[in-house]
């Protein structure tokens, strides 16, 4: 069995690697991404978003004889257009980059054989 600690061992044998959440783990929905290369640490910054109808800061309905009616839609205050929410900035090295890239393309692959047989079972079941 390979001494995990000594690195001149690790050449052979298997390194056990053991996944844990950290406290700030959470599913982020990302809906697009933003960034680039900081000049200074030759980084690559990618900041992730989800996409939404903006919701409003504000809204006013009347009270009718202790009822709550429906929204006065006039008076809503919102923003509009699309909300773009950002949830992270992922600071990655070429290395790591490089890495990503390359699991990305794999995933991709993975989903086109997915749909592609699932469009063939469609086309059989019709």
């Amino acid at each position: 069995m390979a001494d995990n600690n000594n690195p001149a061992s690790m050449a052979q044998g298997e390194v056990e690697f053991d996944f844990e959440k950290s406290n700030y783990f959470r599913v982020i929905h990302v809906d697009g991404f933003f960034g680039g290369i900081a000049p200074t640490t030759q980084l690559l910054h990618v900041a992730v978003f989800n996409e939404r109808a903006p919701i409003p800061k504000k809204v006013f309905h009347p009270v009718m004889d202790g009822t709550l009616q429906p929204e006065t839609v006039s008076k809503r205050d919102a923003r509009s257009g699309v909300f773009r929410e950002l949830e992270a900035d992922l600071v990655i090295n070429l290395e790591v980059a490089v890495a990503l890239r390359g699991w990305l393309d794999q995933r991709i692959t993975e989903m086109q054989n997915i749909r592609a047989l699932l469009a063939a079972r469609a086309q059989q079941r019709k």
